[in-house]
């Protein structure tokens, strides 16, 4: 059996009742995270613009938790983007943020079918355990291709989790997954501006409207993710992705129970925490006056040199991808505002 079918099979099969223990709380975090960041986020330039251009006049979703509706496919595309817009929601080691477009998805289908609390916790596990497995079968950074990878799994993903909410079978989830793997996109080129929680959004609104359309009869291959000219192969770095193994453990052995969620302590990239840590441990330790530091340097790995792109950035946004404004940005100061330091610490790969 091909690995998209495996994966229909599996989702299709999946409820509340299979969840390993552990994995429930897991899920719960994860909605607890993105909510917050939803509300918070909700008024940001990038979900309001969105906003605006859909111009949603009613439906059946909540849109950020407020009194607004809107169609599910519309207010999961909004609250995507709203849970992304600060880059203050949860990360994951399957390489991505996976809350910030399942949970978008799930709530917004989720309140459309009236479904259950467990039925939608079931619903991210089903998501997170399918991008899990997808984005381990290349050893390979999907960021030195370019590839922002909550955009490109995401949609997978978020057609994972509404597929079961919607309680698909095993056919229809396969050509929901095939048919969420060709509106995979996201570059990183547009870190830094409102395009990047954008991608999130369109991931949740793209994973939902493909297993609605599955559910419709809509066609995909049932290779799409496996095939020589498929997903994996697509968005590999060095092709050396695995299209040809079976999943191992598939609902016996759980990503989510190996990986959980990161929860973030600060508004900005992922890659900038740990050295976020050190700084500010070293100044409980050891205050420092700014005229006393005459230089500051950060070694960090390849690729999160290659993420933390903006140098000198000119908008808060920018400054979320800038390792230079996280260590000088001072205590106490707005986490969306570019730093105004004179010196630049050196960035040392």
């Amino acid at each position: 059996m091909a690995l998209t079918q495996h994966l229909g099979r599996f989702v299709s099969e999946f409820s509340f009742e299979r969840l390993p223990q552990g994995a429930a709380d897991v899920a719960r975090t994860g909605f607890i995270d993105c909510i917050a960041t939803m509300i918070a986020g909700a008024h940001d330039p990038a979900p309001q613009l969105l906003r605006k251009a859909l111009h949603p006049t009613g439906g059946e979703a909540t849109l950020y938790f407020s009194d607004e509706k809107s169609p599910a496919p519309e207010a999961a595309w909004i609250n995507g983007t709203a849970g992304h817009a600060l880059d203050y929601d949860d990360v994951a080691s399957l390489r991505g943020h996976p809350s910030t477009v399942l949970v978008p998805a799930i709530v917004a289908e989720g309140e459309a079918l009236g479904a259950t609390g467990r039925a939608m916790l079931a619903a991210y596990v089903a998501g997170y355990e399918t991008w899990a497995e997808l984005a381990w079968r290349d050893p390979g950074h999907h960021h030195r291709k370019g590839w922002h990878p909550t955009g490109i799994f995401g949609p997978i993903g978020a057609a994972a989790a509404c597929a079961s909410l919607r309680r698909l079978d095993a056919d229809s989830t396969a050509r929901a997954l095939a048919l969420a793997a060709s509106q995979s996109s996201g570059v990183m080129a547009n870190f830094g501006t409102m395009t990047k929680p954008f991608h999130a959004g369109r991931s949740a609104h793209s994973g939902l409207m493909s297993a609605r359309l599955a559910e419709l009869g809509f066609t995909a291959s049932q290779d799409a993710l496996e095939h020589p000219q498929g997903f994996l192969s697509a968005v590999s770095p060095e092709g050396a992705v695995d299209r040809e193994s079976p999943p191992k453990g598939l609902g016996s052995e759980w990503w989510i129970i190996k990986y959980r969620l990161g929860i973030k302590k600060y508004p900005a990239c992922y890659c900038t925490h740990r050295a976020l840590d050190a700084m500010l441990e070293l100044l409980a330790h050891h205050p420092l006056k700014p005229e006393e530091i005459a230089r500051i340097t950060v070694s960090l790995s390849d690729t999160h040199a290659l993420i933390l792109r903006n140098h000198q950035p000119q908008t808060g946004l920018a400054a979320k991808f800038s390792m230079e404004f996280a260590i000088a940005a001072p205590r106490g100061s707005r986490p969306d505002a570019p730093g105004r330091g004179r010196d630049q610490p050196e960035l040392r790969p």
